[in-house]
């Protein structure tokens, strides 16, 4: 036997170990690049996860509505049980991807019509950035905070009859702690010599991690449930204060916020007034946000204070009596006189219709593209287009004149972001408030956490299981929320004594961004692409295509010493039984059995064709970008390089071959 039929052999041969696993091979797939957009909460981690497994040395840009689009650094995992370096490094060299960060509701209705030009026309708010090439017909996945609505279903039913995409999939895939990002600095003085100093908050027990500063202003949940009500609206109200303990001579004693260069005439006579900062956009980070508002709020106010959120919500409270009307500014926004308050988290009047245009703080336009006449008002929103318009808004300089003071400019802007767009995180620089944990405002001794993973794994904790689930993930016949109902791996998350959205422990404001696609594709290369990146990113891969050994903690890790690319960017990794019920119901035809013996597999709800998708995945290595190499299979047993192999599943019988996503 030659070497050239020696090598054809090994090639066969590991690709149909797949199946049994004895050799567990991995392959290098062929070249393909992931099409996806939606919720900006995790336009930073998402790509860096998308860079990591490949391709190697290049950076996947993260694409903007507006047109624009910006390089995201890559990641690295520094565990010495596998170091992975994203920059030099790639677990599937020729896999590559780019998103879009439309925002959740922007990105489902390019989903939901299989259909994504609609949205990039150019109009308000919807430009395809130019860097990405020609816009696409379709996405193949989206990230939504928000879950999938019945009217979304329905219409993706109705599009993938006609387009052959299969079944809608949707589950979690991220947990996300919520930030209420602040700017340190809160103004600037300028100096009788013209030089100018800058005011920070004096934080009393700033938290800082690696000698840096990521945040630590200390706010109760009867503190920030009336900043964001519109009730406390200066940074020097006493509430605030008395959160402000510093510890002098073993004691802790509340110390104002106000910087040293300040002075206590100017701080006492205007202090710096609460900005807010939310969403223009439908906004699944707004979702979130919203559903704790909702939950907690009411209990936590002073007497005769109405929470004004009614329910969760990609959009703010907001009252068409106002007559503020915004979609000018952002074509599909829910900020106008016509909207349905179905679609609202209440209708008291809380949006300024002042908006952050990614430049400059000013009126919203009105719909007839004049400019309007809105004004910045205590209390009420600042609204912005996107996680990162949200960011620049409260990074902005100080802008706001001081009422005492004329050599004083002010900022005190807070928002509601994802943590990846707060320190910690890689190149961001906002800071976190540290929120009181709890089901109440009544605690004696209130324990104040940042929004990281730990502390966001904390809040998800054990308890809240997949549909028909055992603890371990396992299938299982018995459950009212069923497996094959796309709404109810949502559902799961807040079903009977779920208390997600007002956690006891952990980070209060944490929720999850849910995967959106369907199980069927058009191109087999795409495919295998994506359940490729679906591995890495829930941890399954062992080994990369090089046969390189790839931790588990690579993507998940949470812990110091093995931090994976999610906990580096404030995101943790989904519990294991969540991610062993997602790779055994979409991920592969699964031979697990309920009680009555019915198989999982049988479901049909595995991504077309099946990929290898279990550990232990190296040792040989089959390249399908070989010059003579066949297309990847559609059928199974299939005919690899002139010799037979099976892939692990078989084709789904809901999919047509070259149809699809």
């Amino acid at each position: 036997m030659n070497t050239f039929q020696k090598s054809q052999l090994l090639a066969a041969s590991a690709v149909a170990a797949l199946v049994g696993g004895t050799a567990q091979a991995q392959v290098t797939y062929p070249t393909a690049e992931l099409h996806a957009m939606g919720a900006s909460s995790v336009a930073v981690v998402l790509p860096r996860e998308l860079n990591c497994v490949g391709p190697a040395g290049t950076k996947n840009n993260v694409g903007k509505n507006d047109g624009t689009s910006a390089p995201i650094t890559e990641g690295a995992y520094t565990g010495t049980d596998a170091p992975f370096d994203c920059a030099t490094q790639a677990i599937q060299p020729n896999v590559g991807g780019k998103y879009i960060s439309t925002g959740s509701g922007g990105g489902k209705t390019a989903w939901k019509n299989i259909d994504a030009s609609a949205f990039f026309t150019g109009a308000a708010g919807a430009i395809f950035p130019s860097a990405f090439g020609t816009t696409w017909s379709n996405p193949h996945f989206v990230m939504s905070d928000s879950p999938l609505s019945t009217s979304e279903l329905s219409s993706f039913a109705a599009a993938s009859t006609a387009k052959k995409a299969g079944a809608a999939i949707q589950f979690p895939l991220y947990v996300l702690p919520v930030a209420l990002a602040y700017n340190p600095v809160y103004g600037v003085k300028t100096n009788p010599d013209s030089s100018t100093t800058n005011l920070s908050f004096n934080i009393g027990q700033p938290v800082s991690v690696a000698g840096n500063v990521v945040g630590g202003l200390r706010l109760s949940k009867k503190v920030y449930c009336g900043i964001f009500n519109g009730y406390i609206t200066n940074w020097n109200d006493a509430k605030i204060t008395a959160l402000n303990l510093k510890i002098v001579n073993k004691k802790s004693v509340a110390v104002s916020l106000k910087d040293a260069n300040d002075t206590d005439a100017r701080w006492n006579a205007d202090g710096v007034p609460i900005r807010l900062v939310g969403r223009l956009d439908k906004s699944g980070t707004t979702d979130i946000f919203t559903r704790h508002m909702a939950a907690t709020c009411g209990a936590s106010l002073d007497v005769g204070q109405a929470n004004k959120y009614l329910n969760a919500a990609e959009t703010l409270p907001y009252s068409a009596a106002s007559g503020i009307d915004l979609t000018k500014e952002r074509s599909d926004t829910n900020y106008k006189p016509s909207v349905s308050t179905a679609s609202l988290a209440g209708t008291a009047d809380m949006i300024s219709g002042v908006i952050f245009d990614g430049t400059v703080i000013r009126s919203g336009r009105l719909p007839d593209g004049s400019a309007g006449s809105y004004t910045e008002t205590p209390g009420k929103f600042i609204v912005a287009d996107g996680s990162g318009k949200v960011a620049g808004a409260i990074n902005l300089a100080a802008d706001k004149a001081s009422a005492s003071d004329a050599t004083v400019l002010l900022n005190g802007k807070i928002g509601y972001i994802g943590a990846d767009f707060v320190r910690p995180a890689a190149s961001q620089t906002l800071h976190a408030a540290a929120l009181e944990q709890g089901t109440s405002n009544a605690t004696k001794k209130p324990v104040f956490l940042l929004p990281t993973a730990l502390n966001a794994q904390a809040a998800f904790g054990t308890k809240i299981l997949p549909p028909q689930s055992d603890k371990g993930g396992k299938y299982v016949k018995t459950g009212t929320l069923l497996r094959s109902n796309p709404a109810d791996w949502y559902n799961a998350l807040y079903n009977g004594d779920s208390t997600l959205a007002n956690a006891p422990v952990g980070y209060p404001i944490t929720g999850t961004t849910q995967f959106v696609t369907g199980t069927c594709f058009a191109d087999p290369k795409v495919r295998n692409a994506l359940v490729a990146f679906l591995n890495a990113s829930l941890g399954n891969l062992k080994f990369t295509s090089a046969n390189a050994k790839l931790s588990a903690d690579t993507f998940t890790g949470v812990k110091a010493a093995k931090q994976g690319i999610k906990a580096s960017m404030g995101i943790a990794p989904l519990p294991k039984a969540w991610k062993v019920a997602i790779t055994q119901t979409f991920l592969e035809k699964s031979k697990n059995k309920a009680a009555d013996g019915a198989l999982l597999g049988d479901a049909n709800l595995y991504i077309q064709a099946g990929l290898p998708t279990k550990g232990g995945l190296g040792k040989v290595n089959v390249d399908l970008n070989a010059v003579g190499a066949t297309p990847l299979p559609t059928s199974n047993p299939y005919v690899l390089n002139g010799k037979s192999g099976k892939t692990e599943a078989a084709p789904n019988p809901g999919c047509t071959a070259g149809l699809g996503l």
